[in-house]
């Protein structure tokens, strides 16, 4: 998906990957972690047993202390499955599992100033709106602003399978 700009969207695309480069990268951190660890990770988004993206995050340290990194997550959808529920769910899921096996007190995201959809998926998914990081992003030979987003481990209970798209899950974690 990495190498097809219409498959990961315009707002994930940041040029073509050397194919080989990318391939020895990913078959590495496989093969080291599984694309599980607390430090970062990714993992394939299915809908009745169909890949149709993936989620992933890294870690974000907003001060010295080790308690002062949280997850930043992200995600990618092939675009005949985007405006269906499917990311709403998705990060939601992989922010419950954050908070439930990494332990995490914050999951943060980040999107495009000019990503509604996105800006909808996250708060949808109970992420709080907490900002605008001014110039974040280059893109298209140019710099765009990103909205800042946050969910707090007190927020809320984490939530099971949405009950309104049956068959979606993010998968490997819970699939293991």
């Amino acid at each position: 998906m990495a190498a097809d700009k219409e498959a990961v969207g315009e707002h994930n695309w940041c040029g073509a990957p050397d194919a080989d480069e990318l391939l020895g990268r990913l078959h590495h951190q496989f093969q080291c972690d599984g694309f599980l660890d607390r430090r970062g990770g990714r993992l394939v988004v299915l809908v009745d047993g169909e890949a149709i993206g993936d989620v992933s995050w890294r870690p974000a340290q907003w001060g010295p202390s080790e308690g002062s990194v949280c997850p930043a997550i992200g995600i990618a959808l092939l675009p005949q499955f985007r405006g269906k529920g499917y990311g709403t769910i998705a990060q939601r899921l992989l922010a419950d599992h954050l908070f439930r096996e990494y332990g995490a007190h914050r999951v943060q995201s980040d999107t495009a100033a000019d990503n509604p959809a996105e800006q909808r998926a996250l708060e949808k998914a109970g992420f709080r709106r907490e900002g605008i990081v001014r110039d974040a992003e280059e893109r298209d030979g140019r710099f765009h602003d990103h909205v800042l987003y946050g969910l707090l481990a007190r927020s809320g209970k984490p939530r099971r399978r949405s009950s309104r798209s049956p068959g979606c899950y993010a998968v490997a974690a819970w699939m293991r």
